[in-house]
Formats: C-alpha cells, sequence, structure tokens
C-alpha cells in the first residue's frame, strides 16, 4: 500500500516536495491557503493590479530540470528560463541609479563610477563570497544536520569564512562607500531578512 503524505504550502519548496514524494509513490495531498499555488512565485490580481510575488531569483535552475526528469519529461517542453540582463536597479535619494547583474565588467564600471578605490575591494570580496558559496550550497547543502557531531565539524571553516558576521559587516570590510556597501549587502532583503543581523 502506498504511503499518505501531507506537503503544506505551495511554493517552490512545497511543489518540489510533492513531486520528489510522488515520483516515490506516494499519495500526496497538497494544501495551500491561497487559491492559487506558487507560493512567492505566484501572480495576483488586485483592484486592478497585477502583482509578481517573486521568485527574485533562482539559485539553482538544474533542481527545475531534476523535478522534470524524475517524472522522465524534459523541461523545455513546459518552460523556459530567460536570464534578465539587469537583476535589480538601486535608486539613491540623490537620483543616482545602479544597475545589479551578473555582468562583472558592467558591476566594475558602474562601482568604478561611484568610488574607484571600492573595485578592488569589490573583487577580493567576490572571491571570498564564492568560498562561502561553495562551502555553503555546493559541499554542505544536500548535508543532513541531524546530529550535532555533523554540525560542530562544520565550525572551524565556518569560523574561517567569517560566518559570525553579518552580510553588511563583511562587505563594509571589503568596500568603503556606503552606497556600495547597502547595494552588495542587499541579499537578506530577498527572503526577508535584515543586511544588518543576518550572517554572512
Amino acid at each position: 500500500m502506498n504511503k499518505k503524505s501531507i506537503v503544506i504550502g505551495s511554493g517552490f519548496g512545497g511543489i518540489a516536495s510533492a513531486l520528489r514524494l510522488k515520483a516515490k509513490n506516494h499519495n500526496v495531498t497538497l494544501v495551500e491557503k491561497h487559491p492559487d499555488l506558487g507560493g512567492r512565485a505566484r501572480i495576483f490580481k488586485k483592484n486592478g493590479f497585477t502583482y509578481d510575488g517573486g521568485p527574485t531569483v533562482i539559485t539553482a535552475p538544474y533542481l527545475i530540470d531534476e523535478l522534470f526528469e524524475l517524472f522522465k519529461k524534459n523541461p523545455k517542453d513546459y518552460i523556459e528560463l530567460s536570464p534578465l540582463k539587469v537583476w535589480y536597479q538601486f535608486i539613491f535619494e540623490d537620483k543616482s541609479k545602479f544597475n545589479y547583474s551578473g555582468n562583472e565588467i558592467e558591476m566594475k564600471k558602474q562601482i568604478e563610477e561611484i568610488n574607484k578605490e571600492d573595485v578592488e575591494g569589490y573583487e577580493k570580496l567576490v572571491n571570498f563570497t564564492k568560498k562561502i558559496f561553495d562551502k555553503g550550497f555546493t559541499e554542505l547543502a544536500d548535508v543532513p544536520f541531524d546530529k550535532p557531531s555533523i554540525m560542530m565539524k562544520q565550525l572551524p571553516a565556518l569560523l574561517k569564512l567569517k560566518s559570525y558576521k553579518s552580510v553588511y559587516s563583511l562587505v563594509s570590510s571589503y568596500v568603503k562607500n556606503e552606497k556600495l556597501r547597502r547595494i552588495l549587502s542587499m541579499h537578506p532583503l530577498l527572503v526577508g531578512g535584515n543586511p544588518f543581523t543576518t550572517t554572512s
């Protein structure tokens, strides 16, 4: 007899969990409080306006492909992900603008326009945060932290990566200009965090 599973919430995580359970022959019930699916990825209308709930960024598109592969489907038959040239645009009190993107040449050019001395710090910050990503996402994303000893083994590496610092504090140790500090430390806001208190 198939196991019965209930998944609460139909955001990307909920849908992915439901699909993975379904692929293992569970009878799955997906519970959602809204009339439509998607969580932050849903679109809703209110008072004549259409709102896009997100997602602001898809960090691991290969995981979406993996869900389709569980059911022997080609994701390209259903969806098309298009990279954006500009991810975010910052507009400051003085009306100056900064277009945040994955284009390193454009990023450095804009940083240089704000504060030439911060280009080198930005490059060092990018190299350092790559180490954080490699440890936290590439190496540890699939590790179950179900025993305190597993977490304890990671403490030396996490301390070396300055994980005790807030995102803003880490950025500030590389970049001196306040506008650039605000731009480069905004990422916790995407998940409801505070750059001044969320650890790096």
